[in-house]
């Protein structure tokens, strides 16, 4: 997707057999992204700034944005792919196959490692192919120590961390959570919060509150915000503010609805309100983001 697109753009090094990575900027957007990824392929976008949404068939939304890592490895249940705003960072593209003789080595070095391909590939499936690593600890310390790196080492620290990050993904079982382990809500915590957040999509132009969300899930409003920052890396306002811009977006580019119907559409009352969290996440107001479009 992204290493077709940035093909021609950006500053591409050869890292080692196999895998490559570029240092790019894109300018203001909106841009769309080719829905291509070769067989055995993988990408890993270091996002330093700016922010790409993807749209599944089932019409949800995943939204990578700065100090957050998009990892991508089958595009067959994407419908849109596209840059909004600006976006920055460094790609990672991985020839599987290309690279399996320096995995291997790596593995070695660190004393009969076991990289586990395969495993990473069903606990991507399972997520449809498209996963957002961040911000945890683990996305932390990438970002800060890539920060610190002059631009020239930069390439080869990201082929560094995404070889780091297959091997914490190759520990995940099929029904674990997208994050990267840690203190994790158990099974029955987690399966709670994923149907609360199906009923929140499914009621973004509705009042949704702390209370009235956590009694839902049969949690404590206390458990309810601690287990779900956790699990889904944000607060669970932030969480439902992106995902009503990105249901808000939607709209501007598929409906005729003017900006007030938008806005109560995604539960605000106020289109001053609204505009103001719209440029928020996407950097324009709605009324120019639909003129872009």
């Amino acid at each position: 997707m992204l290493a077709e697109f940035l093909a021609d753009r950006g500053d591409w090094t050869q890292v080692m057999p196999g895998a490559r990575a570029c240092l790019f900027s894109l300018e203001k957007g909106p841009h769309l992204l080719p829905l291509q990824l070769a067989p055995l392929h993988f990408e890993a976008l270091f996002c330093l700034g700016g922010s790409v949404t993807l749209t599944r068939r089932n019409g949800t939304f995943l939204t990578a944005d700065a100090r957050k890592v998009l990892i991508l490895t089958d595009f067959s249940g994407l419908t849109n792919a596209r840059v909004d705003s600006s976006l920055a960072g460094v790609l990672v593209a991985v020839d599987a196959r290309g690279a399996r003789e320096s995995l291997e080595t790596i593995c070695n070095l660190l004393g009969g490692l076991t990289l586990d391909t395969g495993q990473v590939r069903r606990w991507m499936a399972s997520r449809g192919g498209c996963a957002v690593e961040g911000p945890t600890n683990w996305s932390r310390a990438a970002f800060d120590n890539l920060d610190r790196l002059p631009q020239s080492e930069q390439a080869r620290w990201c082929v560094w961390k995404s070889v780091e990050l297959l091997y914490l993904l190759s520990t995940q079982d099929e029904q674990g959570t997208y994050t990267l382990p840690g203190s994790m809500p158990n099974r029955n915590i987690a399966r709670s919060l994923a149907e609360t957040c199906r009923y929140m999509e499914a009621h973004l132009d509705e009042p949704l509150t702390i209370p009235a969300l956590s009694r839902r899930a049969c949690l404590s409003a206390t458990t309810f915000k601690e287990a779900f920052r956790r699990l889904y890396g944000l607060p669970v306002h932030t969480w439902l503010r992106q995902r009503r811009m990105e249901r808000a977006a939607e709209l501007l580019n598929t409906s005729g609805l003017n900006l007030e119907g938008v806005a109560k559409a995604v539960g605000y009352s106020s289109v001053s309100q609204f505009a103001a969290a719209f440029r928020q996440q996407y950097g324009v107001p709605p009324g120019q983001y639909r003129k872009n479009v």
